[in-house]
C-alpha cells in the first residue's frame, strides 16, 4: 500500500469510507442514468472505459516496467471501449450517422459525463489521481498511438490501389511519383535521381540519430560503435552535400550549351532503372518512418539514457494491437457486420479498402488519438488550476454525474431522476474532498472513523435535499409552461449549488 506521505497530488489520499461512499454513489448514479436513458449497454461500456482509464492512471502512480507495460496494454482497450460506448449511445439516440456530425454531440456529451464519473470514482480507490500520473498515462497512450500509427501507415502505403475504391474524389497517387520512378526527360531523370539519393541519405541520418545504437551496445564496445556511427553519419552527410550539388548541375542541363557539353543522355540512362529508384524511395520511406517512430517514442519515454528500459514497456500495448489486428480478421468482420446500419456501409467500404487488419489499426489509432486528447485536457486543466489541488477524483466524479443530470434534464427526464443524480454527484464530491482533508490531517485510522460519520450525514442531507427539491419541482411543473424543456436542467444546476451549500455549511 502506498504511503500517505508521498506529497500533495491531485486527488491524493481519500479515506476508505469516503472512497466506498463515492464509489457506491457513482455506481448508483450510473445505473440510474442507464435506466433513464434506456440503454444499459451504452452507459455500461462507457462507464467501463472510464473505470479502466482510472485504473491506468492509478497504475502509473507505481514505478516499474511491469506497471508501465500493463498500462500500455490497457490504453488501447480503454480507448476502443470509449469509442464503442459513444457508438452505442448514438445508435440508441438515432444519431449514429456520419452525415449529421452535430447530432452526435448529445451522445458524446453523455458518454463523457458517464466516463468522467466512473474515472473519478475509480481514482478514489488508491492514493488518488495525481497530475504526474495523468501525464505519464498521456505519454503511454502517445507511445502506443505512435506504434499503431507507424503500422497503419506502412499498411496504407501498400493499399493505395484499394483506396481508390472508396467513395471519395479520385486521387491519382502515382502521378506525383512519376518524375522520380519513370522520368521521361534526361534532365528530369538526373535531377530526380539525385533528389532520391539526398532524401535517402537524410532519412538515414535521421534514423541513425533516433535509434539508440550506442546505448544498446555492450559497454566494452561502446566507443568503437560510437566511432563507427560517427563515420556513417559523416558519409551520409557528404552524400547529401554531393547529391545537392549533382541535382543543381542536373537542373542546369536544360540549357542547350550545357546539355551539349555533358553526356546527359548517357548519364540519365545509367540511373534510369525503375527498380533502383524504387529501392531508394522505399529506403527513404522506411528510414523516415523509423526516425519518426524513434523520435515519438523518445519524446514519450524521455531522454535516451535508459531508452530501452522505457521503450519496451511503453510499446507493449502498440505491439499487442498490431498482433491482434493481424490475427483477428474474422473478429473484425463480425464486428463490422454488427454495426448500426447507418455506419455499416462506410465501415464495409473501409474494410474492403484497408483489409481487416488495416481497419482495426485505423480505428484503434483514431480511438487512441481521442484518448490522448482527453488526457491532454486533464493535464492542462490541472496545470492552469481548473482542478483543485486535492480531492480531484471526487471533483471529476461529481462533475460527470452532474453533467449527466443536466443532459437528462434537457431531454425531459423525470425530475426525481435528475435531482437524485444531482444529490449523488454532490455527495461524491463532498465526501471525497472531506476524506482527503481528514486523512491528510489525522491519518488513515482517525480519518476513517470521522469520515464514516461525515458520510452518513452527507447522504442524509442529500436525501432530504432531493426530497425537498422534488417537491418544489413538482410545484414548479404544475404552474410552469408545459413546453419548458430546460426546466429540469436549470433546476438541476440550481439544486446542486444549494445542496452543496448545505453540505459545506
Amino acid at each position: 500500500m502506498a504511503s500517505v506521505d508521498e506529497g500533495p497530488t491531485l486527488g491524493a489520499g481519500a479515506s476508505r469510507p469516503a472512497s466506498l461512499v463515492a464509489g457506491l454513489g457513482v455506481g448508483g448514479g450510473l445505473a440510474l442514468v442507464a435506466v433513464a436513458e434506456g440503454t444499459v449497454a451504452g452507459v455500461g461500456v462507457t462507464a467501463a472505459a472510464g473505470a479502466g482509464l482510472g485504473l491506468a492512471v492509478l497504475g502509473n502512480t507505481r514505478d516499474g516496467p511491469a506497471w508501465t507495460a500493463a498500462v500500455s496494454v490497457l490504453s488501447p482497450v480503454v480507448a476502443l471501449a470509449g469509442v464503442a460506448g459513444v457508438v452505442l449511445l448514438a445508435d440508441h439516440r438515432g444519431a449514429a450517422t456520419l452525415a449529421r456530425p452535430l447530432a452526435l454531440l448529445p451522445a458524446l456529451a453523455l458518454a463523457l459525463g458517464t466516463g468522467l464519473a466512473a474515472f473519478g470514482a475509480t481514482g478514489t480507490l488508491g492514493d488518488g489521481i495525481g497530475e504526474g500520473a495523468v501525464s505519464r498515462t498521456w505519454r503511454t497512450a502517445s507511445a502506443t498511438a505512435a506504434v499503431v500509427g507507424v503500422a497503419f501507415g506502412a499498411l496504407a502505403v501498400t493499399r493505395f490501389d484499394a483506396l481508390d475504391s472508396l467513395p471519395v474524389p479520385p486521387v491519382e497517387f502515382g502521378a506525383p511519383l512519376d518524375p522520380f520512378l519513370a522520368p521521361t526527360a534526361p534532365t528530369v531523370g538526373l535531377a530526380s535521381f539525385a533528389t532520391l539519393v539526398v532524401a535517402a541519405a537524410l532519412a538515414g541520418r535521421a534514423a541513425l540519430s533516433a535509434l539508440p545504437v550506442v546505448e544498446l551496445t555492450h559497454r566494452r564496445r561502446r566507443e568503437a560503435v560510437r566511432a563507427a556511427v560517427a563515420r556513417v553519419d559523416a558519409t551520409l552527410l557528404a552524400t547529401v552535400k554531393y547529391g545537392v550539388l549533382v541535382a543543381f548541375v542536373s537542373v542546369l542541363t536544360v540549357v542547350p550549351p550545357v546539355r551539349e557539353a555533358l553526356p546527359v543522355v548517357a548519364l540519365a540512362g545509367l540511373v534510369a532503372s525503375s527498380a533502383l529508384r524504387g529501392a531508394l524511395l522505399a529506403l527513404a520511406a522506411v528510414a523516415g518512418g523509423v526516425a519518426l517512430a524513434g523520435r515519438l517514442l523518445q519524446a514519450a519515454a524521455g531522454e535516451t539514457a535508459a531508452t530501452l528500459g522505457h521503450v519496451l514497456p511503453l510499446t507493449a500495448g502498440g505491439v499487442g494491437v498490431v498482433v491482434a489486428a493481424v490475427g483477428g480478421g474474422g473478429v473484425v468482420r463480425a464486428l463490422v457486420a454488427g454495426l448500426p446500419p447507418t455506419v455499416r456501409s462506410v465501415a464495409t467500404s473501409l474494410l474492403d479498402a484497408l483489409s481487416p487488419t488495416g481497419l482495426a489499426l485505423g480505428v484503434t489509432l483514431v480511438a487512441l488519438t481521442a484518448l490522448t486528447t482527453l488526457l491532454t485536457v486533464l493535464v492542462v486543466a490541472g496545470g492552469v488550476g481548473l482542478l483543485p489541488t486535492r480531492g480531484s477524483s471526487g471533483t471529476l466524479a461529481g462533475t460527470g454525474l452532474g453533467a449527466a443530470a443536466v443532459l437528462l434534464g434537457v431531454d425531459g427526464a423525470s425530475s426525481l431522476v435528475v435531482f437524485t443524480l444531482v444529490g449523488l454527484a454532490v455527495v461524491a464530491w463532498d465526501v471525497s474532498d472531506q476524506g482527503v482533508g481528514a486523512r491528510a490531517d489525522l491519518g488513515p485510522r482517525s480519518a476513517a472513523r470521522i469520515e464514516t460519520v461525515h458520510a452518513v450525514a452527507s447522504v442524509g442531507v442529500a436525501a432530504l435535499g432531493v426530497a425537498a427539491a422534488w417537491a418544489v419541482a413538482g410545484l414548479v411543473g404544475a404552474i410552469a409552461h408545459p413546453g419548458g424543456a430546460l426546466v429540469g436542467a436549470v433546476v438541476a444546476v440550481a439544486g446542486s449549488v444549494i445542496l452543496l451549500g448545505l453540505l459545506r455549511g
